[in-house]
C-alpha cells in the first residue's frame, strides 16, 4: 500500500505517457489468471464491459497525425462467477482489410493523416474543376469511438460513417450495418441513450450542411428487436455537428456548436488538402452557440423546436440531466473559445492545457424561453463524463463520474476519477497511480436498476495505463466510495491502447458459436 501511495504522487514522463497510444502488439482472447487479480471480483458483478478506441498509431510505417484516425479495437472484459475474461479484436473495416492486402496506408483520416501530399490533392482538385466536379475523397471509417450491445447485436460507431455489427461472442466483424435501412443519412453518432422506462434505444445521425443545403438530423428510437418505434428527421440551419445529446421524458436537447464551419472556403481548404475536417474545428466568432430543444412526442407541452442562445463554447459530452414540467436542468463538459483539436504532446485529443473541459450547469425554461448558465461548478479539468445509464432525464438524477485531472497546475494527463454530486456539489476523488480513461458506471441491479437501489449503487470500472511498465490495469471502484480506491485491480501483463468510450451490459457472451446477424 505504501508503494502504491508513492506511485500516486510521482510525476510522469511525457514520452512514457504517450506510449499508451502505441499499436496493440496482438489481439487477445484469454482468462485472466487469478494471481493477476488483486482483491476479489465482487460476486454481484456479472456482465461485459465493452470499450472502443484506436488500436494503432501507425499503418505500415505511416504515423498517424492524430489518434482519432486509428483503426478501432474492441475490448470485451467479461465478469462471470468471480472470474475475468479478456478479448481484444480490431474492427475489420473495409479500409483496414484493403490496407492489409496492399500493405500500405490508402485512406485519409478526418484528423489530417493523408496518403498523399497537399500538392497532389491540389492537382487532383484542379483537374476535377475542369469537369465541373468535386473530387471524391475516400475517408477512413475506423469505427473506433463507441461500442454497445442492444437486441442481440454489438454495434461499433464512428460518427461520420455507418456503424459495424460485431458478433457478441467472438467480436468478429459481420459488416457495416444500416440498422435495417433506417440510417438514410449513412451515419450514426457515437453516443446513444437508453430509455428503460419504455425499453428503447435512442440514436442519432447528423449530416452537415453545405452551401444552401441545411444540415440533417435523424433521431431514432428502437425496441429490443431493432424495430423503429419512432423516427424524426429535421433540417436545422447551423446544427452541423452533434457528438452527444440529452434524452428527457418529453424532449431531446442538442448543442449547436460555433466550432464547426461549413462555408465554401472551409470546404475548399479540405478538398485542396490544406486542412482536414478535424483541423478545421476551432472557434468561429460569427457562428451561434445555442441549445436546440426538440419535442420527443406529441404529448410534449411545447411542440415547436426551441433554440436558446448561450455562451460561446463547444460541448462534446453531456452529463446528468432532469426535466421537471417544462424546466430542464443539466450539466455538460464545456470547452472554451481557445479549444481546438490539436493532438497535444501526443497525449490527449485536444489542447486541454490551454482549454480544459469544465463541468458547467444550465437551466432551460421552455415556458419563458430562457437559458440560464451557472458557469463552472467544479474545479477539475475533465472529460468523458458518465452517469447511470438507465436514468437519463429522470428527476433527482445527480451523480456523474469524470475522467479528470484534479492536481494543481496539471491538466494532462488525466489521472483521477472525480465523482460529482450536482445537487450538493460534494465530490469524491480517486487519485490513481497511472493514466486513466473514461470511467464506466455499472449499476448493481442490471437492466432493472432504473427503479431499484440508490442511483450510485454499483461499481465504476476504469482502464488504467501504467507508463513505466507499459502495461494496463482495470480498476473496480465502489461507486459510493470512489475516494477509497479500487476494491479490485486486474493487472494485465501487456498494454491496451488508450480508449475513447465504453459501455457495460449485464449480458455474458462466452459461447464459441458465431451469431448470424441480419444486416
Amino acid at each position: 500500500m505504501e508503494a502504491l501511495l508513492q506511485d500516486v504522487h510521482r510525476p510522469l514522463e511525457i514520452d512514457q505517457v504517450k506510449k499508451g497510444w502505441h499499436t496493440i502488439p496482438q489481439e487477445y482472447d484469454y482468462w485472466v489468471p487469478q494471481e493477476d487479480i488483486e482483491g476479489s471480483v465482487p460476486s454481484d458483478l456479472n456482465g461485459t464491459l465493452l470499450r472502443n478506441g484506436p488500436g494503432l498509431h501507425e499503418v505500415y510505417g505511416k504515423k498517424l497525425v492524430h489518434a482519432i484516425d486509428g483503426d478501432g479495437m474492441i475490448v470485451a472484459l467479461t465478469f462471470t462467477g468471480g472470474r475475468v475474461h479478456l478479448k481484444c479484436k480490431f474492427v475489420a473495416s473495409k479500409h483496414r482489410l484493403e490496407e492489409q492486402k496492399e500493405r500500405k496506408f490508402l485512406y485519409r483520416g478526418q484528423m489530417g493523416t493523408h496518403p498523399s501530399s497537399a500538392l497532389k490533392d491540389t492537382m487532383v482538385f484542379l483537374s476535377s474543376a475542369l469537369t465541373l466536379q468535386w473530387p471524391r475523397h475516400m475517408y477512413r471509417n475506423p469505427s473506433n469511438t463507441n461500442v454497445f450491445y442492444w437486441g442481440g447485436k454489438v454495434i461499433s460507431c464512428y460518427e461520420t460513417g455507418l456503424p459495424h455489427c460485431l458478433d457478441p461472442h467472438t467480436l468478429t466483424t459481420l459488416g457495416v450495418d444500416d440498422l435495417g435501412g433506417t440510417l438514410k443519412l449513412k451515419t450514426l453518432a457515437a453516443h446513444f441513450r437508453l430509455d428503460m422506462e419504455k425499453n428503447r434505444l435512442v440514436c442519432i445521425s447528423v449530416k452537415p450542411g453545405v452551401g444552401k443545403v441545411d444540415p440533417s438530423l435523424g433521431i431514432y428510437e428502437f425496441d429490443p428487436h431493432w424495430r423503429v418505434v419512432q423516427h424524426q428527421l429535421h433540417h436545422i440551419k447551423g446544427l452541423n455537428y452533434a457528438h452527444d445529446f440529452l434524452l428527457l421524458p418529453d424532449y431531446y436537447v442538442f448543442h449547436m456548436t460555433p466550432f464547426v464551419d461549413t462555408s465554401f472556403m472551409s470546404i475548399l481548404s479540405i478538398y485542396l488538402g490544406w486542412s482536414s475536417p478535424g483541423q478545421q474545428m476551432h472557434h468561429y466568432p460569427h457562428l451561434p452557440s445555442r441549445f436546440v430543444v426538440i419535442p420527443r412526442h406529441k404529448g410534449a407541452k411545447h411542440q415547436e423546436i426551441i433554440q436558446l442562445d448561450t455562451d460561446p463554447f463547444h460541448i462534446f459530452h453531456f452529463s446528468t440531466s432532469e426535466q421537471v414540467d417544462d424546466v430542464i436542468t443539466f450539466n455538460a463538459v464545456c470547452l472554451g473559445p481557445k479549444f481546438n483539436m490539436n493532438f497535444e504532446s501526443e497525449i490527449w485529443l485536444s489542447n486541454a492545457s490551454v482549454a480544459p473541459g469544465l463541468v458547467c450547469r444550465f437551466k432551460l425554461d421552455l415556458g419563458k424561453k430562457v437559458c440560464t448558465s451557472y458557469g463552472a461548478v467544479d474545479r477539475a479539468s475533465v472529460e468523458f463524463p458518465t452517469t447511470h445509464p438507465y436514468r437519463h432525464g429522470m428527476e433527482g438524477t445527480r451523480y456523474s463520474y469524470l475522467m479528470a485531472s484534479d492536481r494543481k497546475s496539471c491538466n494532462l494527463p488525466y489521472r483521477d476519477v472525480v465523482k460529482f454530486d450536482s445537487q450538493s456539489k460534494n465530490r469524491q476523488v480517486w487519485y490513481s497511480h497511472g493514466c486513466l480513461g473514461e470511467p464506466v458506471f455499472v449499476p448493481r441491479h442490471g437492466w432493472q436498476s432504473r427503479h431499484i437501489g440508490e442511483e450510485d449503487d454499483g461499481y465504476v470500472i476504469v482502464q488504467l495505463y501504467i507508463p513505466e511498465k507499459h502495461i494496463t490495469e482495470f480498476a473496480i471502484l465502489d461507486a459510493q466510495h470512489v475516494d477509497k480506491g479500487p476494491v479490485t485491480r486486474i493487472k494485465l501483463k501487456h498494454h491496451i491502447p488508450y480508449g475513447f468510450h465504453g459501455t457495460f451490459t449485464p449480458e455474458v457472451f462466452m459461447l464459441t458459436s458465431p451469431v448470424k446477424a441480419k444486416l
